[in-house]
């Protein structure tokens, strides 16, 4: 875990990005060397060691700074078992780092079962000003999905999110939730809390851990959400705001893209129809279930097991 901390270091450092931090951890396996080896090289021996560009080994060197500012907040990260899974983790989603036109997120940090990162998920979003329908789509939604053991796959709003994340666990499912912030900053709510185990559900941030949250972090969030999903199913979407974007990045990525189709829109989905018009979203119709009248989820568990 020591070297872990070093990556966070050159992660927090401006001007280096996931590519460069792809190029040193290629670099130091090619040489069988680790992290801890070009941070004990002064300036000088980074440039003439290895083959990195003057600028990016200036860069590295100017991060052992970095080390000394972050280092209580990686203590804390350890006093409170927190999971700092780097990109070269074998515990990191490879569909992260697979998925073309989307620029992974080099370090998670995570409380909870980190294997159902790597398992098949489906995203559920939606406005947190949810209709009563939204509501009782939501909370089906997942449940079809717990029921053919699909991760279910969410930010942490109030609304749609919590909805279905709560239905997930209640129903025997596993969650992942995404939060638009550090991991220090969260608190998890009573509501998650009382369906969550060791098994069923990991919290997930891509940000520094002190990082605040905010309108900006969420919408990288929800691009992260739908990078991880085999199928993006959007319940009620304003004209505006994250959850259209996250449409956008779905659609961008080539997703599966599905959104609720009504008969009458109920204010707050008013971007529903654009999804279908604008964005080749397929439309998801409710039909008679058992007790209610349940989303078609068919087409949606179809694209997560056999895509």
């Amino acid at each position: 875990m020591e070297g872990v901390k070093y990556w966070i270091a050159l992660e927090q450092m401006s001007g280096i990005g996931p590519a460069n931090l792809k190029e040193i951890h290629r670099t130091l396996t090619e040489s069988n060397l680790s992290i801890g080896d070009i941070f004990s090289c002064n300036k000088e021996e980074i440039i003439s060691e290895f083959k990195f560009s003057e600028k990016l080994a200036l860069l590295i060197d100017s991060s052992k700074k970095m080390v000394e500012r972050i280092d209580n907040d990686y203590l804390a990260l350890l006093d409170a078992k927190i999971s700092v899974i780097p990109f070269f983790s074998p515990e990191y989603p490879k569909r992260l780092l697979n998925i073309k036109g989307y620029p992974f997120p080099p370090i998670l940090y995570a409380i909870g079962d980190i294997s159902i990162l790597n398992e098949r998920g489906a995203a559920i979003l939606g406005d947190h000003s949810v209709s009563g329908i939204g509501e009782s789509i939501s909370f089906s939604a997942a449940n079809e999905l717990a029921r053919h053991n699909i991760v279910t796959i969410s930010g942490m709003a109030k609304g749609v999110d919590m909805i279905a994340h709560r239905s997930a666990m209640i129903n025997g499912g596993k969650t992942a939730a995404f939060i638009p912030g550090g991991i220090f900053r969260f608190k998890i709510p009573e509501f998650i809390l009382e369906a969550m185990t060791e098994a069923n559900m990991v919290i997930v941030s891509s940000f520094y851990p002190s990082k605040e949250m905010n309108k900006f972090n969420a919408f990288i969030r929800n691009r992260i959400i739908c990078a991880l999903s085999y199928a993006v199913f959007i319940v009620e979407a304003p004209e505006s705001g994250g959850v259209f974007e996250a449409a956008k990045s779905a659609h961008k990525l080539g997703i599966p893209l599905y959104t609720v189709e009504y008969s009458n829109y109920p204010d707050n989905a008013k971007g529903n129809p654009l999804i279908l018009e604008q964005l080749g979203g397929n439309p998801i119709r409710r039909h008679k279930g058992n007790e209610n009248l349940a989303p078609g989820m068919d087409q949606i568990i179809a694209d997560v097991k056999f895509s």
